[in-house]
């Protein structure tokens, strides 16, 4: 029987001990913190919706995403697909698709190695795609860090390709884990810049980080700059990356996923959500496909676990 009384314990100690941790946090007052953020941090500025004449101007934006799903059992039993989508709004996309098992290769998995694979795939489908059709803007779905760590060689040439082409390259990150403002203001660096700007920002409101306090743009001169958002009735932020050869586009950029996300969603481009949405790779489409393009004793040999053969 679940121990009800001990987890509302230690439950309860989380909460004393976050409100501890952020205790500075939340007890700035709005006003303060707005004056910290101008004063420090980088210009907040109030953003625009473009109205549909504008947005005939986007009308090649293409967003990219990747989705992967694993099967099977422990190390080196499984099976893992990936797939990468390039889709524009005027119908134009590009699919690619890889599969990995480690029981075919010799490489060892430092524990990174599905991130790689991911990574990879998303800046292979850009390149595909801008190799066969023409295009303005092109959004990727999260930041430009994980690809600098994941393959970098692949986004030098992305970024090559855009800066020659004249394509404008941004990501919108979701889910910001930098300690940008924790830093700037002297606070304690594991307080990260989502948390200190939740419900810090009006709807329709962003910050461009100052180039001077972003680890991101000082990178071997080959780094982005970005900014932080507010773009939906949710009170929580995003971020944005731009090259830093492109940050004049900045502004317009921030404006672009402003207008493309809706009031009431949780901050993030329709049009990635449809992306996401369709380059999802289900559990049903891996055993699917498993099933019919498998041997059966190669299937249950290498890919069916132990927790997996209870259900057969």
């Amino acid at each position: 029987m679940i121990n009800l009384d001990n987890l509302r314990e230690q439950i309860n100690d989380v909460n004393l001990d976050l409100r501890n941790k952020y205790s500075e946090v939340l007890k700035i007052n709005s006003r303060d913190f707005r004056g910290k953020l101008e004063n420090e941090i980088g210009d907040l500025i109030k953003l625009k919706k473009f109205d549909k004449d504008e947005l005939v101007n986007y009308s090649s934006l293409v967003g990219v995403d990747g989705s992967n799903n694993k099967t099977g059992g422990a190390y080196p039993h499984f099976i893992e697909i990936f797939q990468g989508l390039a889709k524009s709004t005027n119908g134009n996309e590009v699919f690619l698709s890889s599969v990995y098992t480690p029981t075919l290769t010799d490489v060892k998995d430092d524990g990174n190695l599905s991130q790689k694979f991911l990574a990879s795939i998303e800046i292979e489908t850009a390149i595909k795609y801008i190799n066969e059709y023409d295009l303005k803007y092109l959004m990727m779905d999260g930041g430009f860090i994980r690809y600098k760590i994941n393959c970098l060689d692949l986004f030098k040439k992305l970024r090559t390709l855009c800066e020659e082409r004249g394509i404008i390259l941004f990501g919108v990150i979701k889910d910001i884990k930098t300690n940008v403002i924790s830093n700037k203001l002297g606070m304690d660096d594991t307080i990260y810049d989502r948390e200190i700007l939740f419900n810090r920002l009006s709807i329709g409101e962003a910050v461009l980080i100052n180039n001077e306090i972003n680890k991101k743009y000082l990178e071997n001169g080959e780094g982005f700059s970005s900014a932080f958002m507010r773009t939906s009735n949710f009170p929580g932020a995003i971020g944005v990356d731009i090259l830093d050869s492109q940050q004049e586009y900045l502004k317009e950029i921030c404006n672009l996923i402003y207008t493309l996300t809706p009031i009431n969603s949780r901050g993030v481009p329709l049009w990635l959500d449809i992306v996401d949405k369709d380059v999802k790779i289900t559990d049903e489409i891996v055993s699917t496909l498993l099933e019919e393009f498998l041997d059966r004793d190669i299937y249950e040999r290498f890919f069916i676990s132990e927790r997996d053969k209870r259900t057969l």
